[in-house]
């Protein structure tokens, strides 16, 4: 299908905005961490592969193509400069987004396939029961969008430079979401970003 421009889109109403807040919950516990949080919701996900336009532009870029949710997400980085991350609604414990600092003792198996000691200066995603990613930093392996996924929780978020950088220097790690983050991104474009990503 051909890349869809910007008139392409739809357009949110009020009320579909609203609708998300029916579908999970956010609690901010740290707003010096994360100023701006926004999520929607997108039921029915068919996970599988991008539309070759958006191959042909990842692969420009030196991307390779994953599947059609995280393919955008990765568009949205490299087109607007907004980070990203898409959940699994579905291995959400109690269908809560909580903006926290880790626990004592808490750990994170990235998506990476590798486990983190958290540290208690760590902001992270975490849902009722655990923590589900290192905030702008790194997605967790349990809450990882996979091919059986039909609901997703989509983040597009405003995280603190100095918070990010301090994560990733501490677990040694450089994404492309911590690269952004820590050289700051604009606050006030949260919702139109997450617009966007949601139409495409």
């Amino acid at each position: 299908s051909p890349m869809p421009g910007h008139a392409d889109l739809p357009v949110w109403s009020q009320g579909e905005a609203g609708v998300a807040a029916q579908k999970a919950t956010l609690t901010i516990e740290d707003y010096e961490g994360c100023p701006r949080y926004a999520f929607s919701v997108i039921e029915g996900i068919e996970v599988g592969p991008s539309p070759q336009w958006l191959v042909a532009l990842l692969q420009s870029i030196g991307l390779r193509s994953i599947n059609n949710i995280v393919d955008v997400t990765n568009y949205i980085n490299f087109d607007l400069g907004q980070p990203l991350h898409a959940f699994d609604l579905d291995k959400i414990e109690g269908e809560q987004i909580i903006v926290r600092r880790a626990r004592a003792g808490e750990t994170l198996v990235g998506i990476n396939h590798k486990k983190y000691e958290l540290s208690t200066q760590d902001l992270v995603i975490a849902d009722a029961a655990k923590p589900l990613a290192l905030a702008g930093v790194m997605g967790g392996e349990g809450s990882e969008v996979t091919h059986a996924t039909t609901r997703i929780l989509l983040e597009c978020a405003y995280f603190d430079p100095a918070s990010v950088r301090k994560s990733a220097k501490y677990h040694g790690l450089h994404t492309d979401s911590s690269h952004r983050f820590e050289r700051g991104i604009d606050p006030g474009a949260t919702l139109e970003h997450l617009q966007r990503a949601t139409a495409l």
